[in-house]
């Protein structure tokens, strides 16, 4: 298993920045998760434990998960409402979680949701939007988010204030999750469906999103699949991290049952 932890930034974004179609993702870890975790849509690790946010699609309700290193269920925390059960992407900005919880249809509306590890969920402020995911930027820094299927970019003060706002004019996949690096970028990851000769298929990706100017800056596949499903590694939650010379990327793109996948590549010359 790979232990080792350290905050990321520039280093990831410059590896990211430099990633093209060509670039080798190494599958270097899984963590079989030994519980049904449902629809998992966000994902972070703090001081060990792993914290999903996912839509129980059959009970219409919201739940963040915390999860040990052994793939067990350590905590269940009920998040949003009966209107507002579809929790999305989320990150961790040092000291509480940001959770969107959204109605489950397009161009609805959301609750944000900050959740300190160990507290409950307190909703912040409402949002006239479905909030597919949503990310601190830094300790002291506004939040950044998009709507279903990331056509829309926001930004908006932690007490709800709405900054900017930009319509996305890409088409390359829809962002799931995200992280805050601090090169004042979010690394994105998402997916699209897409018509194929033998019929649909899955086309998957990360990026990075500007966060003052709302533009998404960068934009590669992530050609990994899973055996079983079909589905593309990017498919929900991602978080990374830098593991010695490597950018790791942890991937949960499974329903129900799935495996936390740890993909690898080397950093970029230059990256520090």
């Amino acid at each position: 298993m790979l232990h080792h932890e350290t905050r990321v930034g520039r280093r990831v974004g410059n590896t990211v920045a430099s990633a093209s179609r060509s670039t080798t993702w190494q599958l270097v870890d899984e963590l079989p998760l030994t519980f049904d975790a449902h629809h998992p849509q966000g994902m972070a690790r703090v001081d060990g434990t792993w914290w999903i946010s996912t839509v129980d699609k059959v009970e219409r309700c919201g739940l963040v998960f915390g999860v040990d290193r052994c793939g067990d269920l350590v905590e269940r925390i009920p998040v949003g409402d009966d209107h507002h059960y579809h929790p999305g992407g989320m990150d961790f900005d040092g000291r509480a979680f940001w959770i969107p919880c959204a109605e489950y249809i397009p161009d609805s509306s959301a609750t944000i949701v900050r959740f300190e590890p160990g507290g409950r969920p307190e909703p912040v402020f409402s949002v006239d939007d479905h909030v597919g995911a949503i990310a601190r930027c830094g300790p002291d820094g506004d939040l950044v988010g998009w709507s279903w299927g990331s056509r829309r970019f926001y930004r908006w003060s932690i007490d709800g204030r709405l900054l900017s706002a930009r319509v996305n004019p890409g088409c390359f996949v829809d962002h799931q999750d995200c992280q805050w690096l601090d090169s004042g970028h979010l690394l994105c990851g998402g997916v699209a469906e897409v018509t194929l000769a033998g019929g649909p298929g899955w086309l998957g990706g990360i990026g990075l999103l500007d966060a003052d100017g709302l533009v998404m800056e960068r934009e590669v596949p992530f050609p990994v699949f899973m055996a079983g499903s079909g589905r593309v590694a990017t498919h929900n939650p991602l978080w990374s991290e830098i593991v010695e010379d490597q950018l790791i990327v942890h991937l949960l793109p499974d329903d129900g049952y799935g495996l936390i996948l740890s993909y690898a590549t080397p950093l970029v010359v230059g990256s520090d």
